[in-house]
């Protein structure tokens, strides 16, 4: 092993250590307490990130009548939520232990009931947390498959892992090259697929999100039609500290000859929900993303 593969393999450790670290602080405080924390901490410090900018530009360029200071409230809502995220995402074994802090509207119940022992796709956005969509299914006795992106340092990557797939009972799936079949396997064995679709994404469509084109992840919807699934789309919506509400319905895909076109009216029709749900709370929906590609052309020559 060479110095700069010894240096790596050190830095891996280090960083695993601090991860095991925070995870004992957190589980000491218990998830209340370690979600106000981290929370707070993220509220504070998190504004001198350089994505606190991009975000406020974000934010401003989608929702123009906002003033400067309401512009503040809503980014210091988005961290403190970010940072709650964080800290939960480490306690999920405790709290899927206690689901009773995930409520499910009745309306989305009665959908994943419908949907019975048939698989099915769903799609969610970086609002409120994500990963407890997840949760709510498995206490109507629907399993979930998540796909995830790998982390570069193996001994986070196998312990996060460890500790998310306890809210997963039907997998977790590596984001890559084979994902897409390992995906389809598991759709039609009666899973249901959960994925993020709000994240800009070079191989779907450009349309209007917010008055401004964006990159629109086309994904849950071209495998939904091309398996003839149900597509659902839901949100968790933080309603009280580390307590939740999951709402969303059952999207329908239109299905005509044409299917690029099919695809592209309900991709629109999927992230005209996705604005509709972040306009209601956008203190809780993640506005660094890089969404809108001719914003983020503006943002690179202004500086």
């Amino acid at each position: 092993m060479d110095y700069r593969q010894a240096r790596t393999q050190a830095g891996f450790w280090l960083e695993y250590v601090a991860l095991r670290a925070v995870v004992a602080l957190l589980s000491f405080l218990g998830v209340d307490r370690g979600s106000a924390f981290m929370g707070r901490l993220w509220r504070w410090f998190a504004p001198f990130n350089p994505r606190h900018s991009r975000a406020d530009q974000h934010l401003a360029n989608a929702m123009p009548d906002l003033t400067s200071g309401e512009r503040k409230r809503i980014l210091s809502d988005m961290w403190e939520n970010l940072g709650r995220t964080f800290a939960e995402g480490l306690l999920l074994p405790e709290i899927v232990r206690r689901p009773e802090r995930i409520v499910l509207s009745d309306g989305l119940a009665a959908d994943i009931r419908a949907i019975g022992a048939g698989g099915a796709v769903f799609c969610s956005l970086h609002q409120g947390n994500w990963e407890l969509l997840a949760v709510g299914g498995a206490s109507l006795g629907k399993p979930f498959a998540g796909i995830y992106r790998e982390l570069k340092n193996p001994l986070a990557e196998a312990y996060f892992r460890s500790r998310r797939e306890t809210a997963y009972p039907g997998g977790l799936v590596a984001a890559g090259t084979t994902s897409i079949l390992r995906l389809r396997s598991l759709a039609r064995s009666g899973v249901a697929i959960a994925m993020m679709a709000d994240l800009p994404d070079g191989t779907g469509i450009v349309a209007p999100f917010f008055g401004h084109p964006a990159l629109l992840s086309k994904l849950p919807v071209t495998l939904a039609r091309h398996l003839g699934l149900p597509l659902v789309v839901a949100h968790c919506r933080r309603v009280d500290g580390a307590h939740f509400c999951i709402e969303g319905e059952r999207l329908d895909l239109p299905h005509t000859d044409n299917a690029e076109a099919d695809v592209d009216q309900a991709t629109r029709v999927l992230h005209a929900t996705f604005e509709t749900w972040i306009r209601s709370e956008p203190g809780q929906w993640m506005w660094a993303t890089r969404k809108w590609p001719n914003l983020a052309l503006h943002d690179a020559a202004s500086k």
